[in-house]
């Protein structure tokens, strides 16, 4: 199903069917091969790991990178609210309202529902697991936890969330500039992959969390989208064309 907004084109396939083909192929090979625990071990190994991560609570990892990447967050969320409370005074900007509140409505979403997730899930980050100088065992995503054990409350990746959660750039700049897109896109990518990689290099998250994180910051930008202003417009045509045929 394609449609047409404004006039740009959101297809179903490209947007929804095609990248959740290719997140869950990639999400299976990380679980089927144990990738996540190869990774780790070579990040770990490369660093001179012994019994904890070198890199856990360095300058440039935990400061800057880390606390300083979450503060760059809420930085932009804040900017992101004061742009659209001037767009309500000036008239040059309300043209793009609606397209900011979208932005802001799939960044916010995208964060708490990875935060959810990571309060309900068993996965412990590798910093805790005995192969990395932790105390509990390894236990994949879709394994079940050993009895007694408690829950690890590290996936999806939250930190990463914070970068990726911004490729809903995307959908602003499809419905605003349409030839800016893929900037927005990579800009949400390269913020969330910094972000993803900070926190493997702590011992902080496997490389997998990333991924599923920004799965779901595409997704949940995706159904914004579509339902502020793909479905719109769908039911629009749909209500000029029904006279049309009585």
């Amino acid at each position: 199903m394609t449609s047409t907004t404004n006039p740009r084109h959101f297809s179903i396939s490209s947007h929804f069917i095609y990248p959740l083909m290719t997140f869950l192929l990639i999400a299976g090979l990380f679980e089927y091969f144990q990738f996540d625990l190869s990774i780790a071990k070579f990040i770990f190994n490369i660093q001179g790991g012994v019994d904890y991560w070198p890199l856990r609570a360095h300058w440039l990892t935990e400061n800057v990178l880390h606390e300083g990447g979450r503060n760059f967050i809420i930085l932009l969320g804040v900017l992101l609210l004061c742009i659209i409370g001037t767009s309500f005074r000036r008239s040059t900007w309300c043209q793009y309202r609606r397209s900011m509140i979208c932005l802001f409505i799939s960044v916010l979403s995208s964060i708490l529902l990875v935060k959810f997730f990571k309060d309900l899930t068993h996965v412990s980050c590798p910093w805790d697991v005995m192969l990395f100088g932790g105390s509990v065992p390894y236990v994949p995503i879709f394994n079940a936890l050993p009895e007694g054990a408690q829950l690890g409350q590290c996936f999806p990746g939250g930190h990463s969330s914070g970068g990726y959660a911004w490729v809903a750039l995307y959908y602003l700049f499809l419905q605003q500039k349409p030839q800016y897109r893929k900037l927005g896109l990579s800009f949400g990518l390269c913020l969330g992959g910094l972000f993803s990689l900070t926190q493997q290099l702590r011992g902080a998250h496997f490389f997998s969390h990333g991924i599923w994180s920004l799965a779901i910051a595409w997704f949940v930008a995706s159904l914004v989208y579509y339902l502020l202003f793909v479905r719109p417009r769908l039911e629009a045509h749909q209500t000029r064309e029904q006279p049309q045929r009585v």
